[in-house]
């Protein structure tokens, strides 16, 4: 681990671990909903229901991840604080990748499940008839869509990159 990656204040770890505590919370709540959602709300479609499971499991497998990689910092010493105004401004910087990790999370799960309801709608498939199947599967790789955000950024920005280069060859 790059020393310099993990400039953070105790008072931020501890922003952090609470904010990654909650979201966790929540998340876990958005899920057992969405697995039990007659319990809870008999009037949900099918849609709305995988949405938010989705949106819970992107949030659990996040802020997994990033507490994980959080307290591991500190078990190993790897966090340091900041001890002059360039690593107040890397501290910075590290404080909104870790705050936006789980928006990003939540994002790709979004985009993610307007894939799958584009696939499911291209074979006119009516509402209605979408089983929980679509719940389930919107839960699982949302999970992994979550625990995988930094992967799934740096991926999304080579195939963007790859995209533009050969559309402006062809220009």
């Amino acid at each position: 681990m790059d020393e310099n990656y993990f400039i953070l204040s105790r008072k931020k770890i501890r922003c952090l671990f609470w904010y990654f505590g909650i979201l966790l919370i929540i998340g876990i709540a958005f899920s057992i909903f969405s697995l039990n959602h007659t319990f809870f709300y008999k009037e949900l479609n099918i849609t709305m229901v995988s949405l938010i499971g989705g949106v819970g499991t992107a949030l659990i497998g996040s802020t997994i991840f990033y507490m994980r990689k959080l307290y591991k910092g500190s078990i190993t010493n790897v966090l340091s604080e900041p001890k002059d105004s360039k690593d107040k401004t890397k501290e910075l910087g590290l404080f909104a990748y870790y705050l936006l990790r789980p928006v990003f999370a939540i994002s790709f799960s979004i985009i993610f499940h307007i894939g799958l309801k584009a696939s499911v709608s291209i074979v006119t498939v009516i509402e209605t008839n979408l089983a929980e199947g679509m719940i389930y599967l919107t839960m699982i790789a949302s999970f992994f869509i979550g625990f995988a955000a930094g992967d799934v950024v740096s991926k999304l920005e080579d195939y963007s990159k790859d995209i533009v280069n050969k559309t402006i060859k062809r220009l």
